[in-house]
């Protein structure tokens, strides 16, 4: 990659751990209250859940991530933030060790593109958040979606996305799949993040992304960086940079009703 390019992942990477406050404003804008149980879905790095335990002052929040090397990535943030309330899990977010009706509130962030490929696959995760909130638990989503997109920069970064290894899905798909699975939108609303990332800063980050498929699910068949920057580069450079997760869009749900529930894999949260 070179010096240039490890110095723009690691500026890229603080920069991300901090996303303009992003992160604080959303989680700041949930009705939690003192003393309830929170889940992370789809944690990643963890600093969702550790802005809920800065912010809400729950009982407990836990993290949950498919890939190892990102709950334990998830860990260390939490040790170097001195977190007394923040567990990290390896687990499948279709497939919840959980009891039912056990948490007060579930969020995710930029996270929904990376677990769900299709409508199909949305559903089962909001049926299964549905079944480990309480009744009028609240289901804090923050995504990107494709329609608001305001720049052809921002509208390039999310086709490298989906060209790499992410699907996104509207606001008219989200809502109608969480009206479908329990819950009530009761609000949503829109956050900029700032990110610019100059052309060989967006070389970086896209070499980031092809080699973060393998090294956090082993998927050695993955697109080469090389022949996604070569079939972008021209595109890139016109445009003068990409604009990568600028916008956020936050959907604040409430569980108004139960759906089915599925099989329970139980995890002591006492």
């Amino acid at each position: 990659m070179g010096e240039r390019g490890l110095r723009v992942i690691r500026e890229f990477q603080s920069y991300y751990d901090d996303l303009n406050g992003v992160r604080r404003a959303i989680v700041h804008r949930i009705p939690g209250a003192p003393g309830q149980r929170w889940l992370d879905v789809g944690t990643g790095d963890g600093w969702f859940a550790l802005e809920i335990e800065r912010a809400l002052f729950p009982r407990t929040v836990v993290g949950i991530d498919l890939a190892r090397c990102e709950v334990e990535l998830a860990r260390q943030h939490a040790q170097e933030s001195n977190s007394q309330l923040s567990t990290f899990i390896q687990m499948d977010a279709y497939r919840l060790g959980f009891p039912s009706g056990i948490f007060d509130g579930v969020g995710t962030f930029l996270a929904l593109q990376d677990i769900c490929l299709d409508l199909p696959s949305m559903h089962r995760l909001f049926e299964e958040v549905n079944r480990v909130l309480r009744p009028g638990g609240w289901f804090a989503l923050a995504t990107t979606t494709p329609e608001d997109a305001e720049t052809p920069s921002q509208k390039l970064a999310l086709e490298i996305y989906q060209y790499i290894r992410a699907g996104f899905f509207t606001k008219v798909e989200i809502q109608e799949a969480l009206e479908r699975m329990g819950f009530q939108v009761e609000q949503v609303e829109f956050y900029p993040t700032g990110v610019n990332l100059d052309p060989e800063e967006a070389k970086a980050f896209i070499q980031f992304e092809c080699d973060w498929l393998e090294r956090a699910y082993g998927w050695r068949n993955g697109p080469d960086w090389r022949a996604v920057w070569a079939y972008f580069e021209p595109r890139i450079r016109a445009l003068g940079g990409l604009e990568v997760d600028a916008k956020v869009t936050f959907f604040l749900a409430r569980k108004v009703h139960p759906v089915k529930p599925a099989s329970e894999l139980v995890v002591d949260l006492s």
